[in-house]
């Protein structure tokens, strides 16, 4: 509850990550297409367009670079200031308990708590939940752009995916 306004820029962070990935991808396309086929065999090209297409693309992967930076910094406050508050909460009840507790529990069955299982909920909170977002809206992400550039390729794509579940 204590990081819950940090969860909107890292939030948006992950859109725009994704999204600037899609856009750079999908700029691929016209910069092949457009520029590079036509230009071969020519002597002397015009360049210009295709130079302002690189840097629309440079600019695109600048910004989608940025964010996920953004979105490393934010998470990294957020899962060390949980993290440091689960630990201090751990060792506040741990001072609570009785003598009979750590008779039967093992050294590193105890620091195992503090370490392992606390590493991996830092893991979790800094990695596999935006990692899971930004997956997401990738794939709806690239679906769409897919229905947008072939429909038809579309539909033989998803029906090879269930060919391929099917033969699995």
């Amino acid at each position: 509850g204590k990081y819950k306004f940090y969860f909107i820029p890292m939030f948006l962070c992950v859109v725009i990550s994704s999204l600037g990935m899609i856009a750079g991808i999908y700029l691929l396309k016209p910069a092949i297409n457009n520029y590079i086929i036509p230009f071969i065999g020519q002597e002397h090209p015009n360049l210009s367009n295709f130079l302002k297409l690189l840097i629309v693309m440079a600019i695109t992967y600048f910004i989608t670079a940025a964010a996920g930076y953004i979105n490393s910094r934010i998470m990294l406050k957020i899962s060390t200031g949980t993290l440091f508050r689960i630990r201090t909460d751990m060792f506040k009840h741990m001072e609570s308990l009785p003598l009979k507790y750590f008779d039967t529990k093992t050294h590193g069955e105890t620091m195992s708590l503090y370490t392992n299982d606390t590493d991996t909920l830092r893991d979790m909170l800094s990695q596999s939940i935006p990692q899971l977002l930004s997956s997401i809206i990738t794939v709806i992400g690239i679906f769409i752009m897919m229905i947008i550039l072939s429909p038809t390729l579309t539909l033989i794509v998803i029906a090879m995916i269930f060919v391929m579940f099917f033969c699995v």
